[in-house]
């Protein structure tokens, strides 16, 4: 494994960050990235993505769902502290 960090940028705009990277990544940093600008709101009030500029709600009732969305996610995610990275793709493994 390289032991340079795989971000990949384009005139300061974040595209992507390889899993390992965004695993290592304090949580300092991770804030940092939401606050440079993963999502944003534009001229129309409606939140969007900043890399792909799709809409992701354009009124408070959809942001609210969205929301609701992303908390069902958090229960399928693993916690830093818990530190099982290794383990999380175990079931899209070939059996050997």
């Amino acid at each position: 494994m390289s032991s340079m960090p795989k971000l990949k940028t384009n005139v300061g705009e974040i595209e992507c960050f390889d899993i390992p990277t965004m695993h290592e990544m304090s949580d300092e940093e991770y804030r940092g990235i939401i606050d440079y600008g993963l999502v944003y709101v534009d001229h129309h009030d409606v939140l969007r993505s900043h890399v792909a500029h799709y809409p992701i709600a354009t009124t408070r009732e959809q942001l609210d769902i969205f929301i609701e969305e992303l908390q069902k996610l958090r229960q399928k995610m693993v916690s830093k502290r818990d530190d099982h990275l290794a383990s999380v793709d175990d079931t899209d493994k070939p059996a050997a």
